[in-house]
C-alpha cells in the first residue's frame, strides 16, 4: 500500500473532480474522484500536502466516508453528503 501525496483538488458542486497527486519520489499526476475512492478502498493512504516536494508540509488523511449508499472524500470525516478537503498552510481546498 502506498502513501500518496495530494497537492491540489479541483472541486465543483461539492464533489472532487480531480486531485493532483504523486507517489513519494515520482512526478505529479492527476486522478479523478472514482480513482481516489477506489485507491482508499484498496488500502492506500491519500495525505494532503502543501509546499514543495523537497519541503513538504503534511496535512490530514483523506478518508472515504459513506453516507447512505454513496461515498465521499473528506478530511474531517463528518457524515455529510459532500466532499470536503482541507490542505495545510494556505487553506486550499
Amino acid at each position: 500500500m502506498a502513501d500518496i501525496e495530494v497537492y491540489a483538488a479541483e472541486i465543483e458542486n461539492d464533489r472532487v473532480r480531480a486531485l493532483k497527486v504523486r507517489f513519494k519520489g515520482t512526478g505529479e499526476r492527476t486522478i479523478d474522484r472514482d480513482t481516489a475512492l477506489a485507491w482508499i478502498l484498496g488500502g492506500h493512504s491519500l495525505i494532503t500536502h502543501a509546499g514543495s516536494p523537497h519541503h513538504p508540509v503534511r496535512g490530514h488523511a483523506i478518508e472515504r466516508v459513506e453516507v447512505g449508499d454513496e461515498a465521499f472524500l473528506r478530511t474531517d470525516v463528518k457524515l455529510e453528503a459532500a466532499d470536503h478537503l482541507a490542505f495545510p498552510g494556505a487553506g486550499r481546498h
